[in-house]
C-alpha cells in the first residue's frame, strides 16, 4: 500500500508520498528509512514530480519525509516557480530546501 498524503495550496493539489528503502545489503533489523516524493498539479495538469533534492538523505519516519516534501512543495509555490495557470513552470533548481 502506497504511503500518499494529498494538501491544497494556493489553487494547487500537493500529494506528497515517503516510499520506504530496504537495502539489500545491511545486516536484518536494520531500521527501515524513507525516500521523500512530490508531484504538484493544478487543475488537473501535473507542474512537478519529483523527490526532494536532498535525495541521499533518508528520513527515520514517514511523517518526517512527509513533513519536509510539503514544506519543500509550498516553498516551491509560493517562489512562483510553478507559474501561473497557462504559463511555463520555471526551473525548481536552486531552490532551497
Amino acid at each position: 500500500m502506497r504511503d500518499t498524503r494529498q494538501h491544497g495550496w494556493r489553487g494547487f493539489t500537493i500529494e506528497t508520498e515517503a516510499v520506504p528503502v530496504r537495502h539489500c545489503a545491511v545486516p536484518a533489523g536494520t531500521p527501515v528509512t524513507y525516500v521523500a516524493l512530490v508531484r504538484i498539479s493544478r487543475a488537473g495538469e501535473l507542474a512537478a514530480d519529483w523527490h526532494l533534492p536532498q535525495y541521499a538523505q533518508r528520513w527515520s519516519r514517514s511523517d518526517e519525509a512527509h513533513r519536509d516534501a510539503l514544506d519543500y512543495a509550498v516553498h516551491a509555490i509560493d517562489s512562483g516557480r510553478l507559474g501561473e495557470p497557462g504559463s511555463e513552470p520555471g526551473s525548481l533548481v536552486g531552490l532551497a530546501a
